[in-house]
């Protein structure tokens, strides 16, 4: 155990002195973070309050930003009665409307063309030009445009509004599904799928770099007469899991930090929260998934001379994840499909499409148990015969390294 410890630590602080396995790692997530932080900032009341008018006929807002309108041709005869008191400013003339938004007294003014039935256009003028364009809010005079249209028939403008109300109920499933509203509802399964497809990946792949240049260096030859097979390989796949575990609290926390304070700024659904059965279960695949390609990353870093000459293997090796990918589309289309289910049951697919159908559906715990159970017996075969590549290592190091050599010796007796 003590000797795992050790190559435990060298390796972590090894890999945490690669800037460009840090950068990847963990800048990603905090770039990610800041870009959603900087919208926050330059917009905090952006999505917070879009409706000026709200649906049940109260005031959405106190203190609701004073505007005008120009109408020239009469069509706004009444406002709804649930408009806030002084929101919207009628103007005989568009002079008129310019010199009350030079005054100061209304924020931004509509003028509404004559033909507006048949256009559908209207005109929104601000104080001042802004490069980087500005938000136009649009929700409240489209409600009393639709009121007056409608003859001053508020439900039937609520009504046309919002047309549809839909429940959808998966039929394989007794429990009604009820997914995001909004953009988060479209992005966060893909999103889930890239961080653990990411956070899977990229340690495994720094197993190739550690162990192809320690054999430059000569390290391994150190490593070897100080460790058996299973402490050099186990304490290097627990070093990076860990950095990979580090990593995927990175992308959660920052998921999360995302989901609550930008309800506003970012149009997140107010009753939309990131499921702690899922994130319990993006930990688990991480580990399964990992385990099995990191060791296979390890031990193909122990066969190759160079990692020049293990890109060929290295797309072999990952063919399975990178068609669970390419599949997340009908996966997350169709979670409940004979192809999801095989793929998310398959331990060299799962960790991708297990998640991919989690966040698409209500998926039975024998499912998600099994695929983990896979996964974690599948890593356990792995990882016991690519310790055996550390002990032939010296053997076949004068060979031509090859993706069929890789393959014939993992799987030598």
């Amino acid at each position: 155990m003590k000797k795992t410890l050790l190559v435990m630590r060298h390796e972590i602080n090894a890999t945490l002195h690669r800037t460009t396995f840090v950068l990847f790692a963990f800048g990603i997530p905090v770039l990610m973070g800041l870009v959603a932080l900087i919208v926050m900032l330059v917009s905090p009341d952006a999505g917070a309050a879009p409706i000026p008018i709200s649906e049940t006929g109260r005031s959405a807002v106190s203190g609701q930003a004073r505007e005008g309108y120009v109408d020239p041709g009469g069509l706004i005869q009444a406002l709804p009665a649930d408009a806030p008191a002084g929101w919207l400013a009628r103007y005989p003339s568009e002079a008129a409307a310019q010199a009350a938004l030079k005054a100061g007294e209304i924020t931004g003014y509509y003028l509404i063309p004559a033909d507006y039935a048949k256009s559908g256009q209207l005109v929104y003028a601000l104080p001042e030009y802004s490069p980087l364009g500005d938000d136009v809010p649009t929700d409240g005079i489209e409600r009393v445009l639709l009121f007056n249209l409608l003859g001053g028939d508020a439900a039937l403008a609520a009504q046309v509004r919002n047309p549809l109300a839909i429940k959808t109920t998966a039929l394989a499933s007794v429990q009604a599904e009820k997914r995001a509203d909004g953009w988060v509802g479209d992005v966060f399964p893909t999103l889930m799928v890239f961080i653990l497809y990411l956070v899977i990946l990229m340690p495994a792949s720094g197993l190739i770099a550690a162990i192809t240049n320690e054999k430059k260096n000569r390290v391994m030859e150190v490593l070897a007469t100080s460790a058996s097979p299973v402490q050099m390989i186990g304490g290097k796949i627990i070093a990076l899991g860990l950095l990979g575990l580090l990593q995927t609290a990175l992308w959660v926390g920052v998921t999360w930090a995302v989901i609550t304070f930008g309800r506003g700024p970012l149009a997140v659904p107010a009753g939309f929260t990131l499921p702690s059965g899922l994130i319990f279960w993006s930990f688990v695949y991480f580990l399964g998934g990992y385990a099995i390609y990191g060791a296979l990353m390890a031990g193909l870093g122990a066969l190759a001379p160079d990692i020049k000459d293990a890109r060929g293997t290295t797309m072999v090796i990952l063919s399975p994840m990178i068609l669970a990918y390419m599949f997340n589309v009908i996966t997350l289309e169709q979670p409940n499909g004979l192809l999801a289910l095989v793929l998310s049951l398959f331990p060299f697919t799962s960790p991708v499409s297990m998640i991919a159908r989690m966040t698409s559906t209500t998926v039975p715990v024998w499912q998600t148990a099994v695929a983990a159970g896979l996964q974690f017996l599948a890593a356990a075969w792995v990882v016991r015969m690519v310790a055996r590549l550390f002990r032939a290592q010296t053997l076949l190091s004068g060979q031509t390294f090859s993706t069929g050599l890789f393959l014939r010796a993992l799987v030598a007796k």
